[in-house]
C-alpha cells in the first residue's frame, strides 16, 4: 500500500493536489524538498512519462501496482546516478510522503 502511495507521489500529491501535478509543479515540489534542480527535473521527467499510464489502470490495484513497480524501478535507478545529497533528500521526501499519505487515510476511514 505504501509502495502504490510512493508511486502516486511522484506523479501526484495526492494529499495536497486535487488534480494531478504538472512536470513544472512536481519538480518545483522535489526542489522546496531539497533535492537539486536537475534531479529533480529527472524525476518529474520521469513521473510525467507514466502519468499517462496510471490513468487507464485506475482502481485496479494490480495494473497500477505493474505500472509503479516500472516506475520505482526506473526512478531508483536513476536516483542512484544522483549525488549523496539528493539520494538523502529524495529519501526523506519520499517518507514525508508516506506519512502525510498515512495519515490521510486514518482521517478518511475515522
Amino acid at each position: 500500500m505504501c509502495k502504490l502511495f510512493v508511486a502516486v507521489a511522484l506523479i501526484a500529491v495526492v494529499c495536497a493536489h486535487p488534480a494531478i501535478p504538472t512536470e513544472d509543479q512536481m519538480k518545483a515540489e522535489l526542489v522546496a524538498a531539497g533535492i537539486s534542480d536537475a534531479a529533480s527535473a529527472g524525476i518529474a521527467k520521469i513521473a510525467e512519462s507514466y502519468k499517462s499510464q496510471f490513468e487507464p489502470v485506475k482502481g485496479d490495484h494490480e495494473a497500477a501496482k505493474a505500472v509503479f513497480d516500472k516506475l520505482k524501478t526506473e526512478t531508483d535507478t536513476y536516483i542512484a546516478t544522483q549525488s549523496e545529497a539528493d539520494q538523502t533528500a529524495y529519501k526523506a521526501f519520499v517518507e514525508k510522503k508516506k506519512d502525510e499519505f498515512k495519515a490521510h487515510k486514518e482521517a478518511a476511514s475515522a
